[in-house]
This record gives structure tokens, sequence and C-alpha cells, in this order.
């Protein structure tokens, strides 16, 4: 019989919550996950990882001695990333010196270091030297950061983690940011075209610029293999590790909220369990929707993701089968919809467009302008391929990215690595609304801006300190 009166009840369709759930666990906490699917992070979130997002997953799991973190290259298949700023591709996710090398080719002028001769790798001990060292630094990186417990060392400990070889890459790199004034047009288009969709990518974040530890992570990220998790079988493994060591677990949502003098008392399932009384909640991933919650406003304006399915008339080319692509254009920077990525299979193109947030839109007074646009896209990369559409299916998925307009971060050194916690807002009657104090909300409404690894940075903290 479940367990009615609680210390913690986490709200979540992630592996986040059972990251959470198990270190309450081991301190002798109660602890109920409840998987209410409307709170998830998204595919962009919780369906890729990096070398720093497996490095740090991996000193989790040796720290817990939690196999399911410490093996998580089970989980994981790699793959390849097919890049597009307007007609130039750039592919990306293979080991660490082909990734540099092809940012070198593709953008010469903004990775590629005449002086130091980056990027070439013409003999053999380059390239395992550059590897080697890239590797290192995100295993040794992520396990001070994972054991570091002040947030306020975090960005310069993340500096000055990085070897002088790489040092040296990343700084040119980084250069550009100040320097955007000396830049020929074309050349400024295509350097915001790349940050911007790189950022969103990889942190969530839509921007053309980012303080210095929010774009050291990206170059890491853009050299870094890219990672396919295994989500759902990560999901219900931990599930197991959660339940074996006393933990509660229910799959359904939750149905109601009763609060007094600024707490959630307690709460209904759609089970009809009877009252539960947590004494803390969280809600990890996503918004609350047909809640008498909600999120504590921010400044930043939010996007949401449109997922698309065209299903066309053949199979879709052979050349194009399997393939991962991102899309954007200098001209889509600062539009409702500034880029989409998409998977080819068998004879269906499965798209993800990112695209500003309204309160209320529906998918109908859209579909057509979508796939009108979808489809010149797909005409202006490929034009060489012929897509009779027969069918298309829509619909909003979890995924959320914040717009960052402080064109000036590239002079600040600090990335989202503090506690920077939304707040939950009881909203249950007209001009009642109150911060929860027994409340928390994980997930991409906070203001941490490195996508997945400010995420397990933030859980890994308030971890400790509940």
């Amino acid at each position: 019989m479940l367990n009615r009166n609680l210390d913690y009840a986490l709200v979540g369709h992630n592996f986040f919550a059972f990251l959470l759930s198990i270190g309450l666990l081991n301190r002798g906490k109660k602890v109920l996950v409840l998987d209410d699917d409307r709170f998830n992070y998204g595919d962009f979130f919780t369906n890729s990882l990096t070398s720093l997002d497996v490095e740090f997953i991996k000193a989790w799991g040796e720290s817990m001695d939690l196999a399911p973190l410490r093996n998580i290259e089970s989980y994981l298949s790699p793959g390849k990333v097919y890049f597009y700023v307007g007609k130039k591709q750039v592919v990306l996710g293979d080991v660490p010196h082909r990734n540099f090398r092809e940012l070198c080719r593709k953008f010469p002028s903004l990775f590629y270091n005449a002086e130091k001769l980056s990027g070439t790798f013409s003999h053999e001990n380059e390239i395992i030297s550059f590897d080697s060292v890239y590797n290192d630094f995100c295993q040794k990186v992520s396990a001070l950061l994972f054991n570091e417990k002040s947030a306020g060392k975090m960005s310069l400990l993340f500096e000055n983690s990085i070897p002088e070889d790489l040092k040296g890459h990343f700084n040119h790199f980084f250069s550009h940011f100040s320097q955007k004034e000396g830049m020929i047009e074309q050349e400024l288009y295509d350097f915001n075209a790349l940050v911007f969709m790189m950022r969103g990518f990889f942190q969530n974040r839509l921007s053309i610029t980012g303080s210095k530890s929010e774009i050291m992570h990206l170059f890491f990220s853009l050299v870094s293999p890219y990672y396919k998790l295994d989500h759902e079988r990560l999901i219900a493994d931990l599930l197991s590790h959660h339940l074996s060591i006393g933990g509660e677990f229910k799959k359904l949502n939750l149905q109601d909220l009763k609060f007094q003098s600024g707490l959630v008392k307690s709460f209904e399932l759609e089970s009809f369990d009877g009252l539960i009384k947590p004494q803390k909640m969280a809600f990890i991933g996503g918004y609350p929707v047909g809640l008498p919650i909600k999120l504590q406003a921010t400044q930043s304006a939010s996007y949401n993701c449109l997922n698309t399915v065209f299903h066309f008339k053949d199979e879709v080319p052979k050349l194009l089968q399997g393939k991962k692509c991102v899309f954007t254009s200098p001209i889509k920077i600062g539009t409702e919809r500034p880029f989409w990525e998409v998977y080819f299979e068998g004879k269906t193109a499965t798209f993800n467009m990112i695209m500003a947030k309204k309160e209320g839109t529906k998918i109908d007074f859209i579909r057509e302008r979508v796939k009108s646009i979808l489809m010149d896209d797909l005409n202006f990369l490929f034009p060489e391929y012929t897509f009779e559409l027969v069918d298309t299916k829509m619909k909003f998925t979890l995924d959320v990215f914040i717009e960052d307009k402080d064109y000036n971060a590239y002079k600040r050194t600090e990335a989202g690595f503090r506690k920077k916690i939304t707040g939950v807002l009881e909203d249950s009657a007209p001009l009642l609304i109150s911060r929860l104090k027994n409340v928390l909300y994980f997930g991409p409404y906070n203001e941490d801006s490195l996508g997945t690894f400010s995420s397990l940075i933030e859980i890994k903290r308030w971890q400790e300190s509940l």
C-alpha cells in the first residue's frame, strides 16, 4: 500500500527524478516518484549527451556505486549530426579531432589559428594527442565539478582545468565574440547563425553570444562525440534501484493539490489512493498544465518545439536515410521559427521546429504555414531530390528554449552554475498567487544555461542540500 505520509514527492518522467530520489533515499528519506508524463524535459534534453555529460554521470555512478550510471555507455549509441548554416554543411559528433578539423575546414576564420596550424593534424601522433587530451579533460573536469561544493567556484574551476593545448584553440574561438565589428558582413552573419543554432541544440539557449563559461561549454560540446541516450531503458533500470532501496513509485498523473498557508499540504492521484501528504514536493521538467500552480515569470522569452512528421509517397533518398540534420540560416535568426532538426527514416521525415511560445496557439492555425516553410527548406537544402508529401502529423513537445538577449554576455565569466531556482506559485483562485514554500522546480525554465550539463549539476547540488 502506498505510504501517504512522505518526506518528498518528486513529479517527473525523466531520469533526473530518479537521480534526486536515490540520493534522498540513501539519506533515509521517504520518497515517492510520480511518473507524470506532463513533466518531461523533452528530447533535446534527455535523448542526447556529450562527453561532458557522460563523464559527469559516470562520476555520479562511481560516487553512489550505482551501476546504471557507472555503466552509462551501455545506454548510448554514437551518431553524427549534420548541421547546416544556409548551404554550408558541418558534420559533427565524430571523434574529437575529426570534429575540430571539420570546424576548421568549414569556418576557418573562426576555428583555424594560422599561427598554431590548428586543425591540420598532419601527423598521427597529433591526432592521438588531441583526442587523448580532450577525453582526459572531460573526465577530469566533470569529476572536479561533481565534487565541488561551492557554486561560485565552478566557472573558474572549469576554465582552470582546460589543458594548454586546448585552451589556445578555445581562446582563438572566443576572441571573435569581442571582435564582431571587424568581421566582414557574410562572416558575421554565419558566425551569429552558427552560435545561435549550436547554443540552442547543445544548451537550450537562444543567443548569438554568451558568457565565457557558456562559450567554453559550447566549444567542448562542438568538439565532442554525439551520443544518443536510450532514455526509457535508463529510467527502467533506475526505477528498479529506486524500489530496491525502499522508494515508492506511481505511474499516474496528479489529480489535485491542496494548499494551506503557502504550502502544499496534500494531493490526490488519478488512482484515488486517498490524500498523500508530503513534507516537500519537486516538479522535474516541463511546465505545470491542468494544475492550480504556475511558474514564476522570467524576463526572457521562451520558445517551444513543434514535432512534425512528414509521410512521403516514396522512400527518402538513400543518402538521407538515418541522417539527423539541423538547419538554420542568417535570415532565420531573430524570427519566430529560428531553426529546426529533422531525422529521416523510411518514408518519413520527423522534424522538431523551434518556435516562439504564444499562449493559445492552435496547430490548426499554423499547420499550412509550417508545412510550407519546412518543404521550402527541404527543397533549398536538397534540390536534387523530390519530396511528394502525402500526410502530415503535428504536436507540441515539452522542450523549452530560453532566449538570451544580453549581447554583452561575453564580458561575463559566470555560467548558470548557481542556485537560480524558478519559484512555483499557487494559482488556485483569481488574485490568489503566492510562492509555495515547500515546492521546488527543476527544469528548462530555471536559469541554467548549459543544457543537460548544468541540469545535472543543479540536481546534484540540491540533492545534497534538501
